[in-house]
């Protein structure tokens, strides 16, 4: 549909700050949008606070563990003609969705526009001895999903997100900009990440995903370089 937003949000156990991150996109003053929860095989009441939301949030279940099977799967049933992700503990804040559709609008050759994003620290954890290595930053450029519009298109071009339990959007990144695809970053902050226990970028993924992430894109910029003669 023409116009349409799709927000996928993936959500693992994520009941706790999902009202908040959902709550955050609903505000949004751009329209029309479309919200998918992709539940990834939560434990918790996830499924129900999001079935709890009002306006146009819909919940679908991908039962193959990580976030990257999640992000593929609300893709798959997009109806919107650009993509935007958002992670479950993660906020956008006013104008987020405005400022990148004009941005792409404004420019037919970019493919995928960032915005710029800061760590906050959940406000539970503020004073907790369990602090300790957690911190806020600035506002600074952000290649992460949340803070990612693409047309689908062009989302497409770059193919599904790999299967990987960490570093699965590094690598689609890198294939995406072998494959050709523009960026362009509105530096202005839009995005909030929020710290806290339970971050999954902070969980122990297998370090071997990242080595293939970093193998996945060192394939694609041969693979796009010109033979030699």
């Amino acid at each position: 549909m023409q116009g349409l937003v799709s927000v996928i949000i993936p959500v693992r156990n994520g009941s706790r700050y999902l009202r908040e991150a959902i709550q955050s996109v609903l505000d949004q003053d751009y329209e029309p949008i479309e919200v998918i929860v992709a539940d990834n095989g939560s434990e918790d009441d996830s499924r129900a606070v999001a079935a709890a939301m009002p306006g146009p949030v819909r919940v679908i279940e991908e039962p193959t563990p990580g976030a990257g099977h999640a992000r593929n799967a609300g893709v798959r049933l997009a109806m919107g003609e650009y993509v935007a992700f958002l992670d479950a503990d993660d906020l956008w804040l006013p104008g987020k969705l405005t400022r990148q559709v004009q941005a792409l609008s404004a420019d037919p050759e970019i493919d995928l526009v960032f915005t710029h994003g800061q760590n906050f620290v959940s406000p539970e954890l503020r004073d907790a001895p369990m602090l300790a290595g957690m911190r806020e930053t600035g506002a600074q450029p952000w290649i992460l999903p949340s803070a990612m519009l693409a047309r689908r298109t062009s989302f497409m071009k770059a193919g599904w997100l790999p299967d990987l339990r960490g570093g699965e959007f590094i690598a689609w990144y890198g294939i995406a900009q072998s494959r050709g695809l523009r960026t362009t970053i509105i530096p202005d902050l839009l995005v909030r990440r929020r710290v806290h226990l339970a971050n999954s970028t902070g969980q122990s993924h297998r370090p071997q995903d990242y080595v293939r992430a970093a193998k996945m894109i060192l394939d694609q910029r041969r693979k796009a370089q010109p033979a030699s003669k």
